[in-house]
């Protein structure tokens, strides 16, 4: 079977003796250390890759996306391709501009007008400086920006891609960063302003969502009309350590609305993977996105009890959940068996895809991702 195949095999459980050998993603940083501690230098990195850019350790949709996909690891691992992202822009495709830029790091503003400031030698998220909304003026003013000629969002070869995809032997993905219905909120307006305005402006964070829903359903149409995705990520990461920092009467009133629109939109597609990308402690969270129509979760963080998640909701589909931590230079083999041990008992359950949640950070040495990876694929093999 392919990677394709592997992921509907899983994902549809209706074979417990396949599973996909695959990774989410590595920082570009991690491969840089990994090359000095022993992995195998088969491809070059493209030359303008920071430490902080991230590297997908899936197959890429064609030639032109080699930059941004991981091969030297699945090479060595002989990994199977994870869901590949179809490239999609929902920014109101502004000019970019550069403020500030010296060998340390870069002060600049991107496509959807956020100032941030981004390190050139840390693995790290960017380091936003402002916001483009900060009022419901501001709001109106951006919608402005927007036009429906989504011919200029689509890859410029997409006519040949979707053609070329029909066959393809690997799963893709549409959606996910920054597409979600309070992600999206508070990436153009920051979590603050988002969260004052769930009580101070109910109506700017409802029309916000009301105009993105509808603008990513036209949108996501003209590539979903050529093309049959595998899985399609909502982005939302509205937990931390502790749990939800949304309520359930504010997640039924502005998430719940627009999941329904959305997952009906996508069901006259075909589409039943359905996932939500959540950090954080998760299972308050989890009946409320079932309600909603949601099928599946990615990532499922240390803080959270997969197992009793599967417990508790044998039906859903799941992806990640395997502790990195227990990669990292103080660990031991001891360590990483025991997390193994709960992985091996997931897989058997079934509707679980294993591996390292986000993508893998420098603190993950060689020699234990190497012993990690290898174990378990061997598992996996044998199952």
């Amino acid at each position: 079977m392919n990677s394709r195949e592997k992921f509907h095999s899983v994902m549809d459980d209706d074979n417990r003796k396949v599973n996909l050998k695959a990774e989410f993603a590595y920082w570009a940083g991690t491969i840089k250390n990994w090359f000095l501690q022993g992995l195998t230098k088969k491809h070059e990195l493209n030359e303008n890759i920071t430490d902080s850019d991230s590297l997908r350790g899936s197959k890429p949709l064609s030639e032109n996306y080699l930059k941004s996909v991981d091969l030297n690891v699945m090479d060595y691992f002989k990994l199977d391709s994870y869901l590949e992202k179809f490239p999609f822009d929902i920014s109101p495709m502004l000019k970019g501009q550069v403020f500030e830029e010296n060998a340390d790091y870069k002060i600049f503003s991107d496509s959807f007008g956020l100032k941030q400031k981004v390190y050139k030698h840390n693995s790290s998220t960017p380091l936003v400086l402002e916001y483009p909304i900060k009022s419901r003026e501001d709001f109106e003013n951006y919608k402005a920006h927007y036009d429906r000629d989504f011919q200029k969002r689509l890859p410029k070869d997409f006519e040949s891609i979707s053609a070329a995809l029909k066959e393809r032997d690997f799963p893709i993905r549409l959606g996910g960063n920054p597409y979600g219905f309070s992600f999206f909120a508070r990436h153009l307006m920051g979590d603050f302003k988002y969260m004052l305005s769930l009580y101070d402006e109910p109506g700017l964070i409802k029309d916000f969502n009301d105009f993105y829903l509808e603008f990513t359903m036209q949108y996501f149409s003209k590539i979903l009309d050529k093309l049959n995705v595998d899985c399609i990520l909502i982005l939302e990461d509205v937990a931390y350590r502790s749990g939800s920092f949304i309520s359930k009467e504010m997640f039924k009133e502005f998430l719940h609305p627009y999941y329904i629109r959305f997952i009906d939109f996508l069901k006259r597609y075909g589409i039943k993977n359905i996932f939500v990308d959540c950090d954080g402690k998760i299972d308050e969270l989890i009946p409320l996105w079932i309600n909603a129509g949601v099928t599946g979760l990615f990532p499922l963080e240390a803080v959270n009890d997969i197992e009793k998640i599967r417990q508790d909701f044998p039906y859903l589909k799941l992806m990640g959940g395997f502790n990195k931590k227990v990669l990292f230079a103080d660990s031991n083999k001891s360590l990483i068996d025991s997390e193994l041990e709960k992985t091996y008992r997931m897989i058997k359950k079934g509707r679980y895809i294993p591996h390292i949640d986000h993508a893998v950070s420098p603190d993950v040495t060689w020699e234990n991702f190497k012993y990690y990876r290898m174990t378990l694929n061997d598992f996996i093999d044998n199952l």
